[in-house]
């Protein structure tokens, strides 16, 4: 099945989530050094070496920082699944992800809402990380 919509540039500093993303499985980057977890791009953090970081999977669970309802498509591709929830995640380990909030009923969801990581596969080559409320 071919994917239609615009899809994410995977490249040296975030091929290890999409890679994992396909085998269910969701790493963000962790720095030793600072204790910190954090998604995915190391140019966010100062003044850090590629031998203070690694790769980990995470629990997928968190809350939803802030969210929007989209209604208006950001380009037509999206239309079929409007209205559709763009969210900050606040994980469990303590980075946040932007994702959606997908199988989820959009009059529940609310800043603090617990919500866990699903994997949406789209083609063999994309599998997409998103989120859902529980209880």
């Amino acid at each position: 099945m071919e994917y239609a919509k615009p899809k994410p540039i995977i490249d040296d500093d975030s091929r290890n989530y999409w890679e994992s993303a396909k085998n269910n499985k969701l790493v963000i980057q962790y720095s030793k050094s600072s204790d910190e977890y954090f998604l995915y791009s190391k140019q966010l953090i100062n003044n850090i070496d590629d031998s203070e970081i690694e790769w980990k999977e995470v629990s997928g669970k968190g809350t939803i920082y802030s969210y929007s309802i989209i209604h208006a498509p950001a380009e037509p591709s999206f239309k079929e699944d409007t209205p559709y929830v763009v969210a900050s995640i606040q994980l469990k380990e303590g980075a946040r992800i932007i994702s959606n909030i997908v199988n989820s009923d959009l009059s529940k969801i609310a800043i603090g809402i617990k919500v866990k990581v699903v994997f949406v596969k789209q083609n063999e080559e994309l599998t997409i990380p998103k989120f859902q409320i529980y209880e």
